[in-house]
């Protein structure tokens, strides 16, 4: 009995492992896969900020024209050109 005592508690002993080996794996799968959305999760955000970025530096770009400053210069400020005859729409 004893010998047979030894090679049930062998079987149940590696079984055991085999069965902790299991769900260690389980559990790890499920993070990769946690950690797998994530990830895809920040590249879709980076590339979104990316966008964000390459519009912000066109806008810095025309910003900075020219043509970009006379317009507010006319709309908001009101200001002319110098020589430059403003007619104002009296029936208004």
């Amino acid at each position: 009995m004893g010998k047979a005592l030894r090679r049930l508690i062998k079987s149940i002993c590696i079984v055991a492992l085999i069965l902790y080996g299991g769900i260690v794996m389980a559990k790890q799968e499920i993070s990769f896969k946690k950690y797998d959305n994530e990830l895809a999760n920040y590249q879709t955000m980076i590339s979104e900020e990316e966008i964000k970025h390459e519009q912000l530096l066109s806008t810095k770009e025309h910003i900075a024209t020219q043509d970009y400053i006379e317009e507010v210069a006319r709309q908001k400020l009101g200001l002319v050109m110098p020589n430059e005859i403003v007619f104002i729409d009296a029936s208004m």
